[in-house]
């Protein structure tokens, strides 16, 4: 059974922290650079921010 990937919002960046928001919280979270590097290739979680898709332009930068 294939499951859908978890549409996570990109608020922000702070240094070398990123602000994420899942779905289902109401508050931002930060994770690191590393953390946030292994889930934009992961096939798990799509990544969005108000104007285009992060994984995108992340995997057409690298």
């Amino acid at each position: 059974m294939e499951t859908k990937p978890l549409k996570i919002k990109l608020i922000g960046k702070k240094g070398k922290s990123y602000q994420i928001k899942f779905p289902y919280l109401k508050i931002p979270v930060t994770v690191n650079e590393n953390l946030f590097n292994k889930m934009l290739v992961s096939q798990e979680y799509e990544f969005h921010n108000d104007s285009s898709s992060t994984r995108k332009a992340y995997l057409n930068y690298s």
